[in-house]
């Protein structure tokens, strides 16, 4: 379900999908005639793009914030049908996504304290199927993600047409935010989460230095106006939520 659309400088628009458990975000580029997503959810999320997605320009390209079940594995299906488009990771995903890494399993506190509020907000309550689905990769439980068209970037500012790739590192060692200094947004992955018209830090970490120090490098930024988040309502940024 598309919840908002903002018309971006230079002839770009970016369109927040409500996904299963969080949101994706589809920048349409007119000057390229493509269509970029941040972010793919998960993999039922690819069946819903793949009946949405024909609306827009032609899919090429998708960017993930990070390598989290949520936020990748919608590419399972999305791959099949979309076979120009490509999948960017950060490099610092590079020993998940490959599968010489686990992702960690979450402590009790953080699935109590970070993870149910999330999965309440999105209304969402993963199942036994959830748990076994093979397309569920970026999870403790899954590796081995196919990695033909997947691509690694840094710090390139064109990952996202007309967005600065900002790493923040925190949540996970290859999160990554986007920033348009035009408009003021900043998609945010799972830097913040948004629960209850509340913008909150993630407290589900894997280095709480990490995601303080990145906090700090956001919330320095000239211009910064809405927060895009990976979970919950886009909000305005006034620098005292947090």
């Amino acid at each position: 379900m598309i919840m908002k659309t903002v018309d971006l400088t230079n002839h770009r628009r970016i369109h927040q999908f409500r996904g299963t458990a969080g949101n994706i975000y589809m920048i349409e580029d007119r000057r390229e005639g493509a269509t970029c997503l941040v972010d793919c959810g998960m993999p039922w999320d690819g069946q819903n793009l793949i009946g949405l997605l024909p609306r827009f320009l032609p899919l090429t390209r998708i960017v993930c914030t990070h390598f989290h079940v949520d936020h990748v594995s919608g590419w399972i299906r999305l791959k099949n049908r979309y076979r120009k488009c490509e999948i960017f990771f950060h490099g610092a995903a590079r020993p998940f996504v490959a599968g010489d890494a686990r992702i960690p399993f979450p402590a009790f506190a953080d699935i109590q304290e970070m993870l149910i509020p999330c999965m309440k907000e999105a209304g969402y309550f993963p199942g036994v199927f959830d748990l076994v689905n093979g397309g569920l990769y970026g999870t403790p439980f899954k590796k081995g993600f196919p990695l033909d068209r997947v691509t690694f970037y840094a710090n390139e500012p064109s990952v996202v047409p007309g967005f600065k790739t900002i790493p923040t590192p925190g949540h996970t060692p290859d999160s990554v935010s986007f920033f348009d200094g035009d408009s003021g947004i900043l998609i945010c992955g799972d830097l913040w989460v948004v629960i209850d018209g509340k913008l909150i830090s993630n407290t589900f970490v894997a280095s709480k230095k990490d995601q303080e120090d990145s906090i700090k490098k956001i919330k320095k930024l000239d211009g910064l106006k809405y927060i895009f988040p990976g979970h919950g309502d886009c909000v305005p940024f006034t620098g005292d939520q947090i």
